[in-house]
């Protein structure tokens, strides 16, 4: 185990953190599928956007409530300092998500049609990447000696990262060929595709960062 029984709370309360960071994705997703619709209407896309902002307000909620109880329990300096580091950095997927919903609703923008699908795979492979992620995070307290062992699962979510660039770098390429267009919509179109290639990055930070404390631990 991670952490000791008595300190379930701890337990308890990164759990709720993550399902509310969960619910600022999802609402996410749901926003860019919106802003892929060129028809999309100004008072939808405010609406939606507002969504993710409130999830990003819950997730925050959720984080503070976090490492109030930490302040509970019997923890060594170190294991309490990891377990801030994981409990923000996931925080941080949801703070990226809302900044990029709110400057796709502030500039009016909608990504053309044509990349709507490779928009849709990038956050498919994203959403399976945080649920692994999930399943990290839950081994730390479930089954720290297994994943002390075997942290594959890690594997995973760098696989997916990489399936994200390899989308992101195609999309890019097709962006820029896009001569007709002028620079300053191509960088526009590529610049909110990097921003939400950008949340698989911090989900993979993430896992590099359970890696690191279970090296720790192995010394």
């Amino acid at each position: 185990m991670f952490l000791k029984s008595e300190n379930s709370k701890v337990h308890t309360m990164i759990v709720e953190q993550i399902k509310d960071v969960a619910g600022c994705l999802t609402a996410f997703d749901k926003f860019l599928k919106a802003a892929a619709k060129a028809d999309a209407a100004a008072d939808t896309m405010e609406a939606l956007c507002d969504g993710v902002h409130q999830m990003e307000n819950a997730a925050d909620r959720s984080l503070r409530m976090m490492i109030d109880s930490l302040s509970d329990g019997t923890f060594l300096p170190a294991t309490r300092e990891e377990l801030i580091n994981v409990a923000t950095s996931c925080d941080k997927i949801a703070n990226k998500c809302e900044h990029i919903a709110l400057m796709i609703n502030l500039e009016e923008f909608r990504f053309p049609a044509e990349y709507a699908k490779d928009l849709e795979a990038i956050m498919a492979a994203t959403t399976e990447q945080f649920a692994t992620l999930e399943k990290a995070i839950s081994q730390l307290f479930s089954n720290f000696g297994a994943l002390l062992k075997d942290h594959s699962i890690l594997d995973e979510i760098r696989a997916c990262e990489s399936k994200v660039d390899a989308i992101e770098l195609r999309l890019l390429k097709t962006i820029y060929g896009k001569k007709e267009l002028r620079l300053s919509e191509r960088q526009q179109i590529a610049k909110f595709v990097e921003l939400v290639c950008d949340v698989s990055d911090i989900i993979e930070d993430i896992a590099d960062n359970i890696q690191i404390m279970l090296i720790t631990r192995k010394a």
